[in-house]
């Protein structure tokens, strides 16, 4: 199923290669942004995939389709005892496809803790990927997904030296920076500044924002916030009731309802810069830089568009090359004069190793089978 006009990676092609069967394994639901990067190494280092999801993760990822050898659908519906049996079939179904290594795409939570004690004696060599360095502090529930996780990926190489790796698990980072493209582009008459992700305070500062968009003269500038804002959500609701009540009405443009693939990529094709509203002392720094990466990273380092970030993150080394920094007393003047300078910074990214698609593939392959 695999198309051949699909960048091939030549690691692993030197001498004879044995082909494996890799499975990739995401069952939660909320990081399958990762996948694209680790089916496209697999599949270009000449190796076979297994995709173990839910039947939601695959219906509105519709582009892994020619990279998926095999699917298994899970399904979560009843107890305890019914989860376990799942996660049973699910090594059956491996073992069955000849899998030899298995990544756990989102290596946390019950679900897999209860199939890497199954799969402890399995002859499978497990990975996982760590969304927040939490995990390898303290998890009771991850020290038992550690007893058959022996490597684990995070996502940023700063996060990877704020932890120490637990006595017997190798650590290694990457960026999945592949997403699927569209070359759609809209009429452009304004300039577009997004914010990934929907309406959520926890996650962004949206009384910072507020105060932030309030000083921009600049009547051409719209901000996208990319992603659902439940109008049910009480976050959203007063949200909403704040940018009338200011009017800002007409600058800030936000969706209903999830969005679509190849809307959410037309959209980043016409976006100058990418926020992540990310403020020291508060909600947002609690859940982001000290944990965990911002989604909007990855997404910058993808499409190569720079970034708006506040000068509290300037000392993150791996953001640099691709972000102008802020703060909140200057925030309109810096987003003047990086509109300015957006061409010249994509120019740096784009000459930037660290951020080449192809390279961070090759560097999660190394790790895989290491």
């Amino acid at each position: 199923m695999y198309s051949e006009n699909l960048t091939n990676i030549d690691l692993l092609k030197s001498g004879e290669h044995t082909i494996e069967t890799i499975a990739l394994i995401e069952v939660a639901g909320s990081h399958d942004e990762c996948l694209l990067t680790q089916m496209h190494a697999i599949r270009g280092s000449g190796n076979r995939v297994v995709l173990v999801c839910t039947q939601e993760i695959r219906e509105r990822n519709p582009h892994f389709e020619p990279y998926v050898d095999s699917f298994y659908i899970v399904s979560f519906d009843g107890n305890s005892l019914k989860r376990i049996g799942e996660m049973r079939r699910t090594l059956k179904f491996m073992e069955k496809k000849g899998v030899t290594r298995a990544v756990l795409n989102t290596a946390q939570g019950d679900l897999m803790r209860n199939l890497c004690m199954i799969a402890l004696f399995s002859s499978i060599e497990f990975t996982g990927i760590i969304h927040t360095t939490r995990k390898l502090k303290g998890s009771f529930t991850q020290r038992m997904i550690s007893r058959k996780v022996k490597k684990y990926m995070l996502l940023s190489e700063y996060l990877l030296s704020t932890v120490e790796a637990p006595k017997g698990v190798s650590l290694d980072y990457f960026y999945p920076i592949r997403f699927v493209t569209s070359t759609e582009v809209m009429e452009k008459r304004t300039k577009v500044v997004t914010i990934i992700g929907g309406v959520e305070n926890r996650r962004k500062d949206l009384n910072g924002f507020l105060q932030m968009i309030e000083q921009i003269q600049d009547a051409n500038v719209r901000f996208f916030f990319l992603g659902k804002s439940d109008p049910s959500n009480e976050d959203v609701q007063r949200f909403q009731e704040k940018i009338k009540d200011l009017g800002l009405t007409e600058k800030i443009v936000t969706f209903d309802d999830f969005v679509p693939q190849k809307e959410f990529s037309t959209c980043l094709n016409n976006t100058d810069l990418i926020l992540p509203l990310i403020h020291p002392d508060t909600p947002s720094a609690d859940q982001y830089f000290k944990n965990q990466i911002s989604g909007a990273m990855s997404i910058s380092f993808g499409y190569k568009i720079p970034m708006l970030i506040h000068e509290a993150y300037e000392n993150i080394e791996e953001m640099n090359a691709a972000s102008f920094y802020y703060s909140s007393d200057n925030f309109s003047a810096v987003l003047s004069s990086s509109l300015q300078a957006v061409d010249s910074k994509r120019t740096a990214m784009n000459n930037d190793g660290r951020y080449s698609i192809e390279k961070q593939e090759e560097r999660y392959l190394n790790f895989l089978f290491s």
